[in-house]
């Protein structure tokens, strides 16, 4: 659009020198204000991946509701449109919002943040805020001495849920001790999203890969596997992982 019939970002008609029938240009540049700073697109998500947002939704509306049930986490990339946008996340994955260049923001599932875009980068310009997490726990117990590589519980998750950074919160026991570091790999669909790692004094200690929360979803298969060298003084291995619904 150019930018003498049309403001420069929120694309409003102008009225122009010496037009008829003013009031209806007026009418469209007020009902574009109007729809800029109220109204709410929601935005599928199903297919995960890459997710555009045209430059005319970006003007009309100033929320964007990000809904489905992706199966891989969500790149928002929104028009070069400066814009200031109120986001929810209320699927089960993270999603980047972001430009086609520049910075990129995360937006964790089940939370909401104000976000500002530049057109070549986005930022966040307000705190993000989640509901209050439900608790959802599950664990493992094995009593006879693991064999190398052994699957020692395979859970199916029956719901999404996010696991928090180094499973935190989460508890374990051991009713003898290992002789050596004994670390067994939480994996999810046979990719690892944790470990937990029994010292020699019993002690119990829990990582996930680069310190982030994970995300399951609805029929994962979680197992705890443990390490490829047996350990013959360990026995009786049972923990809970901490975790809460997405």
């Amino acid at each position: 659009m150019h930018a003498e019939t049309h403001s420069p970002n929120l694309a409003a008609p102008h009225v122009a020198a010496a037009q008829n029938q003013k009031e209806v240009t007026i009418n469209d540049a007020t009902d574009a204000l109007d729809l800029a700073m109220t109204a709410s697109l929601s935005v599928d998500c199903s297919a995960g991946g890459s997710v555009s947002v045209t430059a005319q939704q970006a003007r009309r509306n100033v929320r964007l509701m990000l809904t489905g049930t992706p199966a891989a986490d969500v790149s928002l990339v929104l028009p070069t449109v400066p814009r200031l946008l109120l986001i929810r996340n209320t699927t089960s994955r993270q999603v980047s919002v972001k430009n086609a260049t520049g910075a990129t923001a995360a937006l964790a599932p089940g939370s909401e943040s104000v976000f500002y875009s530049s057109g070549s980068g986005v930022t966040v310009a307000g705190l993000s805020t989640a509901p209050a997490a439900q608790v959802y726990d599950f664990g493992m117990l094995t009593f006879p001495t693991p064999g190398a590589s052994e699957t020692l519980e395979k859970v199916i998750i029956p719901r999404a849920m996010i696991l928090p950074a180094n499973l935190t919160g989460s508890v374990g026991h051991v009713d003898a001790n290992p002789a050596d570091a004994f670390t067994i790999d939480l994996t999810r669909n046979g990719f690892s999203v944790g470990t937990i790692t029994i010292s020699p004094a019993g002690a119990f200690s829990f990582a996930t890969p680069g310190g982030a929360f994970a995300v399951l979803a609805a029929g994962d298969v979680v197992r705890f596997v443990a390490p490829s060298v047996a350990d013959s003084a360990i026995a009786g291995i049972s923990m809970t992982i901490a975790g809460s619904l997405a």
